[in-house]
């Protein structure tokens, strides 16, 4: 069974904990005010994009807005710990249909961010942001090609092909084929 991360809440806990109110907030995340509203109260989980400019605004990361600080497992065994099964991975849920990502650790409480990532066919964003402190990207491509902009370079990546890079440096994934990609996504420290 797939478990799915809803970040609304702890969004607008975050935003109440530091004073903010919901205008302010989508003022400084460049967002409108509707959009922050649907965040918040679950209508929608918002790009990814979109999250990390609020994140950014609360002084926290993507990593920190997914932590489950609700779930409390009393009977953990070593296993559960330490080993994702591949039927049990933890998707993170986007509203953007050509965009998937499933976390490949148990949670994201680690050093690292290891993630699984879909992209259909066609799958561009606007924007290129950074999205952690510190720290290295490494993406692996598992299928297909997808083209990663860092900075003002353009790279095409193809089936084997990685690259490694400072996710401080503004950058996007993208697949502008007609053929669904996935590639293995390595982050520290986590950014999800």
């Amino acid at each position: 069974m797939d478990e799915l991360f809803d970040v609304g809440s702890k969004i607008k806990r975050l935003r109440q904990e530091k004073g903010l109110t919901a205008k302010s907030l989508a003022k400084s995340a460049n967002i409108s005010v509707g959009m922050l509203s649907q965040l918040e109260n679950g209508s929608t989980q918002g790009s990814v994009e979109t999250l990390r400019k609020i994140a950014k605004v609360l002084d926290t990361t993507l990593a920190a807005l997914f932590e489950d600080e609700m779930r409390v497992e009393t009977n953990i065994t070593h296993e559960a710990f330490c080993i994702v099964r591949h039927n049990k991975r933890k998707k993170i849920s986007f509203p953007d249909p050509l965009y998937k990502c499933e976390l490949l650790t148990p949670d994201l409480q680690g050093d690292i961010e290891f993630v699984l990532v879909e992209l259909e066919p066609g799958r561009v964003t606007d924007e290129i942001l950074p999205h952690t402190r510190g720290g290295e990207e490494c993406d692996l491509v598992m299928r297909g090609t997808i083209e990663v902009q860092v900075g003002e370079n353009h790279y095409v990546l193809e089936e084997g092909d990685s690259i490694r890079f400072n996710p401080e440096i503004p950058h996007k994934i993208e697949n502008k084929s007609d053929k669904k990609a996935s590639y293995i996504s390595v982050i520290t420290p986590p950014s999800f």
